[in-house]
């Protein structure tokens, strides 16, 4: 009887505690990739990444789960076609994990793009040459944080070779701003335009056609794009590992974990 009343006391704390404590809503997710395996959109919207020019899953360099994507530089690529909300969003909070797996090369390395007419930047993802920062950058103006750093210092504390980190960047066109987050933690704003350019443009992770540069080479792993700007808690909550992409059966609070299965 004491076993059945722990369990049943168990069961009530994940019900009402767990949502509450540590869920991500699904409100305004567009894409949602943990790459474990293959490259389905587990948003509910089926937007499915396509491989590229040798990109692929790497099943042993993971973050969480059973697999990463892994860009080895040059052409290497996942496309995401367009799709209404692609096409038209301007807030927006783009989440993910990330392993560099070589140094800055010196150039400009992409990471991530969306391109938008006459520009590859709605935002574009860069290493910058000084180290292993993130540019990222948003047209017009080419606004945005010039390096995000662990520690938002530019051109100092780069992030470490061969190490997840978790990067968030929250771009609030009411503010004209950018909040970018590591770890969970705020290190840098920067201004961008009250309304940047966007269209019918694919989503790239790794090598746009728009940019003439190479890819940077990292792995990447559980890729989270919102179309609205998430706050802070909610920004801890998916680095954490609690999202609800799709309507849970129950009032437990779906973790990455469960999606994957």
């Amino acid at each position: 009887m004491k076993k059945y009343i722990i369990l049943a006391a168990m069961a009530i704390f994940l019900i009402f505690a767990v949502p509450f404590a540590f869920s991500a809503p699904k409100d305004g997710l567009m894409l949602y990739f943990t790459f474990d395996g293959d490259t389905k959109d587990l948003s509910g919207g089926g937007h499915d990444g396509e491989l590229q020019s040798g990109a692929k899953i790497d099943k042993d360099v993971k973050k969480n789960g059973t697999g990463a994507l892994r860009i080895d530089g040059g052409n290497q690529t996942m496309e995401v076609k367009t799709f209404k909300e692609l096409e038209t969003y301007q807030d927006n909070t783009l989440l993910f994990w990330i392993n560099f797996t070589a140094p800055a090369s010196g150039g400009w390395d992409q990471i991530i793009a969306k391109p938008a007419p006459g520009g590859d930047r709605s935002p574009g993802l860069w290493v910058t040459p000084e180290g292993l920062s993130i540019h990222w950058r948003y047209n017009p103006g080419n606004l945005g944080p010039w390096g995000i750093t662990k520690t938002g210092n530019q051109n100092a504390d780069f992030f470490d070779q061969n190490k997840w980190f978790h990067i968030a960047g929250a771009t609030n066109t009411n503010k004209a701003s950018i909040i970018a987050y590591v770890n969970g933690k705020e290190v840098a704003s920067a201004p961008i335009p009250a309304k940047f350019d966007q269209g019918a443009f694919s989503f790239f992770i790794g090598k746009s056609p728009a940019y003439g540069g190479p890819a940077a080479k990292f792995v990447i792993d559980d890729v989270a794009f919102y179309n609205r700007v998430l706050s802070v808690d909610e920004i801890n909550g998916v680095m954490k590992g609690v999202l609800n992409p799709v309507e849970p059966k129950s009032k437990l609070a779906s973790t990455w974990g469960d999606m994957k299965k």
